[in-house]
């Protein structure tokens, strides 16, 4: 017998071993593929490395495809099952409603239904246990049964209430706050009577100090009438001018009412320069107002001194920032022979009077002497520089005439408030005596 067998004549080119591909005499027919093994070669790269990573990439892309084809083929094996699922399931919900619909009808029928038999057979028997429960003219029903009861519990809880809180032991939750109630309006009554009795005290001396301001109201109404218009500012005036042309050997005379060489009675008070050494060399009219005239009028009363009491410089002097005439400044020269400045009467602070007058000797001696040589300009520099100060303290002296002025408006304030003090006090009384009547406090 002839025994017969195929040997391999040479291994097949492309084998697969531990993990690793090996390929005999393999020739690849792709132009891409040679062209891109050249360029890789002219830059360096060895020729069966650019193959090797082409064959890699290329078994990544068809493993991929391979997976990607077998999920689009799961998909759609599941969209069909999914669809078999549903037409399955419809056709037996369909199934289980018509059933239970049938059961339904035979149990709940309205002709031939089970329940509906059973309860017409038995029809007599429930309206007798519903009347026996739930009659209302009956007294086992129900709800009778109930309202008793809740009756009952009421009852029983108002009467236990009502001993805990009629009790004056610890049971009693209003023992203490009754006590404290009690203790409270005991020390407000006292309280109130020791109040009562201050505020009285209070009034006496409100009273009084009505009394004594309205006294010094009528004492400055007098003054301010005084004996001719406004002769008691003018007095004070005269009095601080009088000093100040006294320390530089100046004479302030108080002309007042009497009329000059001219006929004519503007100006005040006339300082005489040097006048205490020899002969006047200058005169300085100065006028007191204790009003505030306007614009025209104070001209012409500054004029008026000017000419009648044949002065080189004129002042007008009022009692307050407040009756500076409109459109006019303190401690401002006008037309360089007029100022206005102000004199408190309260305070009687001689410097911006004591400045101004000063100004006006300079200006007065100065045209006189015209063949002085002077430095004007310094002369004019250090004049602005103390008007510009006082002025300063002018706007204090304002400030504190204001804080003057709320201060007397806290006096009426005070006032009004012991009227209501008063109120309130009385119908403090009128609530205390209330609730000191017997049974108050229970």
């Amino acid at each position: 017998m002839e025994a017969a067998s195929t040997l391999p004549l040479r291994p097949p080119p492309v084998s697969v071993r531990d993990g690793r591909v090996e390929i005999d005499h393999l020739v690849v027919d792709d132009e891409r593929l040679a062209v891109l093994v050249q360029r890789r070669a002219e830059q360096g790269a060895a020729a069966d490395e650019t193959v090797v990573a082409a064959l890699e990439i290329g078994a990544r892309v068809l493993d991929r495809e391979a997976t990607g084809a077998e999920v689009d083929f799961v998909k759609h094996e599941f969209a069909q099952a999914a669809a078999e699922v549903e037409r399955s399931f419809s056709e037996r919900a369909q199934a289980v409603g018509e059933a239970l619909g049938k059961q339904l009808e035979r149990f709940l029928g309205e002709d031939n239904g089970t329940m509906g038999k059973a309860l017409d057979a038995h029809s007599d028997e429930l309206a007798e246990l519903v009347a026996t429960h739930f009659g209302g003219d009956r007294s086992t029903a129900v709800q009778h049964q109930l309202r008793e009861l809740m009756a009952k519990q009421l009852q029983e809880s108002r009467e236990a209430l009502l001993r805990q809180f009629s009790a004056e032991d610890g049971h009693n939750p209003m023992a203490g706050f009754q006590a404290a109630v009690v203790r409270e309006m005991k020390t407000t009554r006292a309280g109130h009577e020791g109040l009562i009795e201050k505020l009285g005290a209070l009034q006496g001396e409100v009273k009084l100090l009505r009394a004594a301001r309205e006294s010094e109201a009528d004492l400055d109404a007098e003054r301010e009438r005084g004996t001719g218009k406004g002769r008691t500012f003018e007095q004070q005036a005269f009095d601080v001018v009088e000093e100040l042309a006294a320390r530089r050997g100046d004479v302030a005379i108080h002309v007042g009412d009497e009329r000059s060489a001219s006929g004519g009675k503007r100006g005040d008070i006339v300082i005489e320069l040097e006048a205490a050494h020899g002969p006047a060399r200058g005169r300085i009219a100065i006028d007191a107002k204790d009003e505030r005239l306007s614009k025209n009028k104070a001209w012409s009363v500054l004029n008026g001194a000017l000419e009648e009491r044949d002065a080189g410089f004129a002042i007008l002097l009022v009692t307050s920032d407040e009756k500076v005439p409109a459109g006019h400044e303190l401690l401002h020269e006008y037309e360089g022979d007029k100022m206005i400045v102000s004199l408190d009467k309260e305070s009687l602070d001689p410097r911006p009077l004591e400045l101004a007058y000063r100004y006006a000797r300079c200006r007065c001696l100065m045209t006189l002497e015209s063949e002085l040589e002077v430095d004007a300009a310094g002369v004019r520099t250090a004049a602005e520089e103390a008007l510009s100060a006082l002025r300063d303290a002018q706007r204090i002296r304002g400030s504190l005439t204001g804080a003057s002025n709320s201060v007397k408006s806290a006096r009426e304030a005070l006032d009004a408030m012991v009227a209501r003090v008063q109120t309130s006090v009385e119908r403090v009384e009128a609530l205390v005596g209330a609730g000191a009547e017997p049974g108050s406090e229970s």
